[in-house]
């Protein structure tokens, strides 16, 4: 069964919040989520659409339509919105404006924290924000793995989202970027974070996205590079396919 509003609104409330002499958040973030939440219809049993985003309440899954944006290119991102400041360091964008991908993963039961991110932190390096690590209420429920779906011809491809990077240091896909932590983006003088950024899917760590890599290095800007022979061509359509992690 779905979340109720008045459970997301909560929900919402639990990431990061402005100091109380902060200036309210505009636009209101509690707005935003109101206007999203308008949009979810139900289109078969157990299946609701979320302006192009198919969430399936029995497994859980996600399916939000993206389209490939650069093939090759140093990255940060592995996803942001189409109007975002930073498509230049990004593999795939979306018309789906961020605060409804933070809704359809409320819905989808998914909890926002942060425990996680840092999990593999050099305990010698600076922590790349200050803030005491969140944990879910539900174990696990903030961990997602994230495939990537599309055709080629007559066949349909499907792979990991970690197949689309590597390491510029090893130049290979790390074992442990199967693992992407939703933390939930924060709430600053400008509201929610991500819509006024686009960032929705961070390989290097960001708060104001909504989905932050768990992998070693994560604190570096300068260790991710798209693999281009993964990846199909620029302006391909894409299916970006959320689950349960491990």
């Amino acid at each position: 069964m779905l979340r109720s509003l008045t459970t997301l609104l909560f929900l919402l409330a639990c990431v990061d919040l402005p100091a109380q002499d902060t200036p309210e958040p505009k636009p209101d973030a509690k707005t935003q989520l109101e206007a999203a939440q308008k949009l979810v219809k139900q289109v078969s049993p157990g299946v609701y659409d979320l302006n192009g985003i198919q969430i399936t309440a029995a497994t859980r899954e996600l399916r939000i339509p993206c389209s490939i944006l650069h093939q090759k290119l140093p990255i940060e991102y592995a996803l942001c919105h189409e109007n975002g400041e930073k498509v230049h360091e990004t593999i795939l964008e979306t018309k789906v404006k961020p605060i409804q991908i933070q809704l359809a993963l409320l819905l989808a039961n998914y909890q926002p924290a942060t425990l996680g991110i840092l999990a593999k932190l050099d305990p010698k390096a600076e922590r790349p924000y200050n803030a005491k690590d969140t944990k879910p209420k539900t174990p696990g429920a903030n961990r997602l793995a994230i495939h990537v779906e599309w055709k080629e011809g007559d066949k349909t491809k499907k792979v990991p989202l970690s197949d689309f990077i590597q390491d510029i240091d090893k130049r290979k896909t790390p074992d442990d970027l199967d693992t992407w932590i939703f933390n939930g983006s924060i709430i600053d003088e400008t509201g929610f974070a991500a819509e006024q950024t686009g960032s929705i899917i961070s390989t290097y760590v960001d708060r104001a996205a909504i989905i932050n890599s768990a992998a070693k290095g994560n604190e570096r800007d300068d260790l991710w590079i798209s693999m281009p022979a993964n990846i199909p061509a620029e302006e391909t359509k894409v299916t970006l396919i959320i689950t349960p992690g491990k």
